[in-house]
């Protein structure tokens, strides 16, 4: 049988990505996201060093430079807990669908980057109650960018550069995105909210 030319160039490229276990920061994205490239929507997954991404830290496209890989056992190390994003939690079209991102992972809003576990509000942005070891993605590029996850704006892996948009933590801003997040809940067109047992049915990638 011949060799599959798709399949040799996807573990050449796989042999490129960093893996790392229990990172100092708990940051990426699961490797469900959808990521916008140069051709379209792609899952990170299947994302890795030379892929050209749309950027919004300095508006363009740009190459990947790297992708790692980042595991925890949420069992010994309860901060790295994921964040579930419901659809639409944001704004009306951010994101596009269900997303789930490690806690210290920056956003893009308001023109500042905002940590997603400083937006948590039990309802349309929560933790997804999970056990066992779970993988993040983690995209690097020469600059530190934005790029857009599932309709929302995630910053990559800074490495030292710095970090292309002021960084948001506490605050009167910050309090008001919280307040205008929570004022989407109830809406015809918000996310639809769980109670902690709901969100704990959520297909949760894990490593056996």
């Amino acid at each position: 049988m011949e060799d599959d030319p798709q399949s040799a160039r996807r573990t050449e490229r796989e042999s490129d990505r960093q893996v790392l276990a229990d990172a100092c920061e708990i940051e990426g994205v699961f490797p469900s996201g959808m990521v916008v490239t140069i051709e379209g929507e792609r899952s990170i997954d299947a994302i890795y060093p030379g892929d050209i991404l749309l950027t919004l830290g300095h508006i363009g496209y740009s190459p990947v430079q790297r992708v790692t890989e980042v595991t925890f056992d949420v069992s010994q190390r309860p901060a790295a807990t994921p964040i579930l994003l419901r659809a639409g939690a944001l704004d009306l079209r951010s994101p596009l669908r269900d997303t789930i991102l490690a806690p210290q992972t920056l956003l893009g809003i308001d023109d500042r980057l905002v940590p997603v576990e400083a937006l948590v509000n039990g309802r349309s942005i929560a933790p997804a109650p999970e056990a066992g070891r779970i993988r993040y993605l983690r995209i690097e590029m020469l600059v530190h960018e934005m790029v857009i996850i599932d309709g929302v704006r995630v910053a990559t892996q800074p490495c030292g550069a710095a970090l292309c948009r002021p960084l948001l933590e506490s605050g009167p801003m910050l309090d008001a995105i919280r307040a205008r997040i929570a004022a989407r809940i109830g809406r015809p067109e918000a996310p639809a909210t769980g109670d902690a047992a709901a969100l704990g049915r959520l297909p949760i990638p894990r490593i056996s």
